[in-house]
């Protein structure tokens, strides 16, 4: 029964469009489409409740014990000297 009026019921916005489109154009058919579609689909959207982002995991590894090797470059030519 629901499929046989939602049938009826694009069928009687697509009689809607074309008379429309024929006695006052285009855009004015287009602008009573879209009308339509939020006066029908409106409610159902508003009735809707935004789904709960569910938060990523934080993914961590352990920190490596140290080795006690300074932290000092390899090459002398980048080691930054001030003064």
């Amino acid at each position: 029964m629901e499929g046989q009026l939602r049938r009826y019921f694009v069928g009687l916005v697509a009689f809607g469009f074309a008379a429309c489109w024929a006695a006052a154009g285009l855009v004015t058919a287009i602008l009573g489409v879209a009308a339509c579609a939020v006066v029908v689909a409106g409610p159902e959207l508003l009735k809707r409740k935004p789904k709960a982002r569910r938060q990523r995991p934080v993914r961590t590894r352990p920190l490596r014990t140290e080795t006690g090797l300074p932290l000092v470059p390899d090459e002398p030519s980048l080691i930054v000297e001030l003064g």
